[in-house]
């Protein structure tokens, strides 16, 4: 009988223990950073919306031959994406939390018939502690987005 207890495998409690505290001290480092991280990826994901949506209406334009307007209503972070021709809102965004800082984009944005912005510029998204700018390039219509 003294045989089967000299062969049992298992961790001793104190093993246990030293695991346990290997990964508490883990968990207070990493504890403090997930919200950080969290807050990065929903605002990374806010920008790609808002860029993905001004391509549809460069895209939109192009394809339908159109003119496109891009209707932006700071200090919120809401625009409406309408068909000239037709009044119809292709795409429509709002955030609650985020705000526009600064736009150089007074009437909003036009997209010609080309896809092309009428007019260049950019503004600055804010979505709690991360700034994005967003640039819209005169003449190739290229959206660049930039962490402040």
């Amino acid at each position: 009988m003294n045989k089967i207890f000299l062969h049992e495998k298992g961790f001793t409690l104190i093993e246990q223990l030293m695991i346990l505290l290997v990964l508490s001290i883990v968990l207070s480092i990493m504890g403090g950073k997930i919200p950080n991280i969290i807050e990065n990826a929903e605002a990374k994901r806010q920008v790609n919306i808002m860029k993905q949506d001004l391509q549809l209406a460069s895209y939109t334009a192009f394809i339908k031959k159109t003119r496109v307007h891009v209707g932006i209503h700071p200090p919120h972070v809401s625009y409406q994406v309408i068909d000239q021709k037709s009044n119809e809102v292709i795409a429509s965004y709002q955030h609650k939390k985020g705000s526009i800082k600064t736009s150089t984009f007074s009437q909003g944005i036009y997209f010609n018939a080309n896809g092309h912005p009428s007019s260049g510029g950019s503004f600055i998204v804010e979505f709690g502690s991360q700034t994005y700018k967003l640039t819209i390039y005169l003449g190739s219509g290229r959206i660049h987005v930039q962490k402040q």
